[in-house]
């Protein structure tokens, strides 16, 4: 077919100007969208470097120059939240395979809602960070550290491996003080008097009725007083375990594929191999820096021997002490007027104590009298009033778990005027408050045999629903390093 000549198209200026807006309008929408897409882009990468590198190093407190971060804070709620759990599981295995012995499943329970309290965790955790902090530089100004191979031996020793073989105790004996009575002592109690504390006094009190003693149990061997009022101590030296080895099947290769499995375990939780050696490194320090400061510390403590009487008002401890004055005879006024069980029916005698055993009241009136025989002015406190004689007076023997707590408490309080006295503490309440973790959280399973223990019926095992791990020397009051136990 022959081709249509058809007329060339004309380009007009409207023509024109519609196709420039058009190619105006196509440029808009790719500015925009290249726009659109960095923003886009940009906030992705902000929320990536807010949760990767802004947020972890957030300062939840400094110390001087050195700031703790977020990053460090949140691996430590984590992992005292780790090894609380798995103490409470142990406590309630304790409690199912001991029946009836209910410290075990209170100990769980006060765990467990401790748990449910992340903010107190928090808490406790910054301020560990704090003191381990001034716990190193204290250590480095005395040329104390710790060294890779003892955090080796101690991660081991969590484990219950010893390369050398077990070490056993083998138990010897133990000697005590042998306690004698004054003259004075012997007019005031009698000559089949002691001044050991006696089962009787080291007995939890009965309910219903109040005794001056806040945890009346007894404080090692007891040595009196003369009767000039000072002590006489003659301590034989403590005797320590002989340690032997034993031979063990525990293998460097079972170890290390138990090591393996604890750490991929807690890896899922974000607590890195780091921050485990480190912890076990800072509750190593921590126990050196202890030695260290109570290294002149001897086994020996301000005690008081005292009885007392107890009655409800002001009225009758005055008549009380009238009575004694005219010279009656305290062991006869106690059995008939005294209101405290645990002692009345042995006179009224407590035995000795030390510090931090009565309430303070009566604390402090029984060591502010001077001489053997001395009788207080009615003292009032929670339980009553009482009338107070001191039988005895010195600086005694202490047993070795006391004479251990007496060392912790000396180093807290040593740690605590170091604290005090800094000015370049701070501690970001905002930041650390609002990122502490929950998690991991009280397993469900663990809660229903928590609400087992509670009922008659027994309940089956336990499971381990986290990583193992045993308390190992504390870190502070407040919170205490963890090492696993995997056997």
């Amino acid at each position: 077919m022959p081709k249509s000549n058809l007329p060339p198209k004309l380009i007009t200026k409207k023509h024109i100007a519609r196709q420039e807006k058009e190619a105006q309008q196509i440029r808009l929408i790719k500015i925009i969208s290249t726009v659109v897409l960095a923003i886009v882009l940009g906030l992705l990468a902000y929320a990536v470097v807010d949760t990767q590198i802004i947020k972890p190093n957030r300062t939840v407190a400094q110390v001087g120059e050195l700031k703790l971060t977020a990053k460090e804070f949140q691996q430590d709620v984590t992992y005292a939240r780790i090894n609380l759990i798995n103490r409470a599981s142990q406590y309630i295995q304790y409690a199912q395979m001991f029946s009836g012995m209910g410290d075990f499943s209170s100990a769980a329970q006060q765990i467990a809602a401790q748990l449910d309290t992340p903010q107190d965790i928090g808490r406790t955790t910054v301020n560990r960070m704090v003191d381990q902090v001034l716990i190193r530089e204290e250590a480095a100004k005395r040329g104390i550290s710790v060294s890779s191979a003892e955090v080796d031996q101690a991660l081991e020793k969590a484990f219950g491996f010893f390369p050398n073989g077990t070490q056993t105790p083998t138990i010897t004996p133990t000697a005590f003080a042998t306690p004698t009575l004054s003259s004075t002592q012997i007019a005031l109690v009698g000559p089949t008097a002691t001044a050991m504390p006696t089962a009787t006094q080291a007995a939890a009190e009965p309910t219903g009725q109040a005794s001056a003693e806040e945890t009346p149990a007894a404080e090692g061997t007891a040595q009196p007083a003369t009767e000039a009022g000072t002590a006489t101590p003659e301590p034989s030296p403590t005797l320590e375990p002989t340690i032997t080895p034993t031979p063990t099947a525990y293998t460097t290769q079972i170890f290390g594929s138990e090591w393996s499995g604890y750490m991929a375990s807690i890896k899922s939780f974000g607590v890195s191999e780091a921050f485990v050696r480190s912890n076990f490194e800072n509750g190593l320090l921590r126990e050196k820096m202890t030695a260290e400061i109570t290294k002149d510390m001897e086994p020996f403590a301000d005690q008081v021997w005292a009885r007392h009487i107890l009655v409800a008002t002001e009225d009758e401890a005055l008549s009380i002490i009238k009575d004694l004055k005219a010279g009656k005879d305290f062991k006869e006024l106690a059995a008939t007027f005294s209101t405290d069980p645990g002692s009345k029916d042995n006179g009224g005698d407590l035995g000795w104590f030390g510090k931090g055993r009565m309430v303070k009241e009566f604390e402090d009136a029984a060591f502010a009298l001077e001489n053997v025989g001395d009788i207080s002015e009615p003292v009032q406190s929670v339980h009553g009033w009482h009338i107070i004689q001191l039988l005895g007076k010195g600086k005694n023997p202490m047993d070795a778990q006391s004479f251990e707590t007496e060392k912790e408490n000396f180093f807290n309080e040593w740690l605590k005027g170091i604290r005090d006295a800094r000015t370049d503490i701070v501690i970001n309440e905002d930041v650390w408050s609002a990122i502490t973790p929950s998690t991991p959280d009280v397993p469900a399973s663990m809660r229903q045999e928590l609400i087992n223990l509670l009922q008659p019926a027994p309940s089956p095992a336990t499971q381990d629903v986290l990583p193992q791990v045993e308390p190992a020397a504390p870190a502070e009051p407040e919170a205490t390093a963890e090492a696993p136990a995997t056997k």
